[in-house]
C-alpha cells in the first residue's frame, strides 16, 4: 500500500542559483570539517554569485539528519558563521534522506504564503563527525556493571541508516525489494558503473565545477573533487565485489550509496524579490509531492511521490526532459526505469550518490541544484528530481528553467 499526494504553488518562485561543496569519502578529506561550517562555506560563495547582500536573506531552511552533539539549529549556526545577520529565522528539516528536498519545498510554501521573500534552502551533513550515544543509565549513574550495561549506539546508524520497526539497516531492506523486483547484479552493478562513469566525464568536461566549490582551510584547499568517484573502475570489477548487506546481495559496496561529507546551498525567491532585486533565477518551482509505503519497500516510494506530482501538473513522463533520482542503492534507479519507464540515458546523468556520495541531510537539495544545471547545459525545459528516504517515503520536485 501506499500514500500520495501533491501540491503546486499560487505564484511563481524561483531558484535564483545554489552551490554544493565538494563531497568527501567517510572519515577522509573533510572529516575535521563540522557540518555547519561545511553550509557556511556555500552560503558565502552562494550569495556572492548571486550578487545579494547578506542582510537581504529572511530565512535558511536546512535538511540536516545526525545532529546530535552538533548544537542547537545548525541551519542558523550556519548562517550566522556565514556573516548573515542575527536576527535572520532558520530551522532544521529532518525528513532523512529527504531532508534537503523538503527544506526547498519548505522555504517554497514560506515564500508562496507571503511570510519572505528570499530565503536560503539545502542541506548539510557530515557522517565522519557522527557521535556515538551513550545509554541513558549514564545519566543517572550505573551500579552494577553487568553484561551490555554501557554499550554504546553509533548515531549514524541509529539516526540516519537504520530501521528501528523493523530492526533492518536500509541496505537489508533495498536487498529484499530488490529480490523483489527480480534484480539481477549485472543490471544493478551497470547502473553503479554508469554512475562513475557519467560523473567522471561531468568533472572532466567541467559541468561539475559550475556549482561546486572546493573546500578549504586556511586559504589551502582540502579537497577540489567528489572523493567517492571512482573512474577505473569496471563492471567487471563491480561483479566480483561481495554482498555487504544479506548473504545474495545483490548489493554491494560497489553499487550502493557511499557515506560521505558535504552541504549545499539554495537561493530561493519569490517574485517580488527578483524583480526589485534584479534577481536572474536560473529555474522555477512548479511542484512537489510527497509519499508513503511500507517501511521495508522504501526504495519504491519515489515512484508514487513522482506518479502523484506529474498527475497533479497534468505532465506525462515524456514531457519531462531530465530527471535525478537519488542512487540510495542501485535498485532505485531500477525501480524508476521499470515503473515509470523513466529511461537511463535521461535519468541522473552527471552521476549519483552511488559515485558521489550521499550525505544524508544534504542530498536532497543536491539533486535539485543537479538538475538545475543539467537543464541549464542542454537547453532543455523541464525536470523531475526524487528522493526516497528510511521508514519508507519520497519526495519529488518539479522544476522548469526560466
Amino acid at each position: 500500500m501506499a500514500t500520495a499526494r501533491a501540491g503546486v504553488l499560487r505564484s511563481p518562485v524561483y531558484i535564483v542559483d545554489g552551490v554544493r561543496t565538494t563531497i568527501g569519502k567517510f572519515g577522509r578529506s573533510l572529516k575535521d570539517f563540522k557540518a555547519v561550517d561545511l553550509a557556511a562555506l556555500t552560503i558565502r560563495e552562494l550569495l556572492e554569485r548571486a550578487g545579494v547582500d547578506p542582510n537581504y536573506i529572511e530565512l535558511a531552511v536546512y535538511g540536516h539528519v545526525i545532529r546530535a552533539g552538533t548544537h542547537m539549529n545548525t541551519a542558523k549556526q550556519a548562517a550566522l558563521k556565514a556573516g548573515l545577520r542575527s536576527d535572520l529565522e532558520g530551522f532544521n528539516v529532518d525528513m532523512v534522506c529527504a531532508s534537503g528536498m523538503a527544506s526547498v519545498v519548505k522555504a517554497s510554501l514560506l515564500i508562496d504564503a507571503g511570510m519572505y521573500s528570499l530565503a536560503l534552502a539545502g542541506g548539510m551533513e557530515s557522517m565522519s563527525n557522527a557521535p556515538f550515544i551513550a545509554p541513558p543509565s549514564i545519566r543517572w549513574g550505573v551500579r552494577l556493571l553487568y553484561q551490555g550495561a554501557l554499550e554504546m549506539k553509533d548515531a549514524m546508524v541509529s539516526d540516519g541508516l537504520y530501521d528501528p520497526l523493523n530492526q533492518l539497516v536500509m541496505g537489508q531492506e533495498a536487498d529484499e525489494t530488490a529480490w523483489e523486483y527480480g534484480a539481477q547484479r549485472e543490471e544493478l552493478d551497470w547502473i553503479a558503473y554508469e554512475s562513475n562513469m557519467r560523473a567522471a566525464r561531468a568533472w572532466e568536461r567541467g559541468h561539475m565545477q559550475k556549482y561546486t566549490i572546493p573546500v578549504k582551510a586556511g586559504g589551502a584547499v582540502v579537497l577540489d573533487y567528489d572523493e567517492g568517484i571512482r573512474p577505473d573502475t569496471t563492471v567487471e570489477r563491480l561483479s566480483k565485489l561481495p554482498p555487504v548487506f544479506t548473504p545474495k546481495g545483490p548489493h554491494t559496496a560497489g553499487n550502493s550509496s557511499q557515506i560521505s561529507d558535504g552541504a549545499v546551498s539554495l537561493l530561493v525567491a519569490g517574485e517580488e524579490a527578483v524583480r526589485e532585486m534584479g534577481l536572474k533565477p536560473k529555474a522555477r518551482i512548479v511542484g512537489w509531492g510527497y509519499a508513503g509505503v511500507d517501511p521495508r519497500r522504501f526504495p519504491v516510494a519515489p515512484v508514487h511521490a513522482v506518479r502523484a506530482l506529474l498527475k497533479k501538473l497534468g505532465w506525462r513522463v515524456e514531457d519531462v526532459d531530465y530527471w535525478e533520482n537519488n542512487e540510495a542503492f542501485a535498485v532505485n534507479s531500477l525501480i524508476m526505469n521499470r515503473e515509470l519507464g523513466v529511461p537511463y540515458e535521461r535519468l541522473n546523468v552527471v552521476g549519483g550518490s552511488i559515485a558521489v556520495g550521499h550525505p544524508l541531510g544534504s542530498t536532497g537539495a543536491r539533486l535539485i541544484l543537479q538538475l538545475v544545471y543539467t537543464l541549464e547545459e542542454n537547453g532543455a525545459r523541464r525536470g523531475v528530481a526524487s528522493i526516497c528516504h528510511g521508514l519508507g517515503g519520497a519526495a519529488a520536485v518539479a522544476i522548469e528553467r526560466v
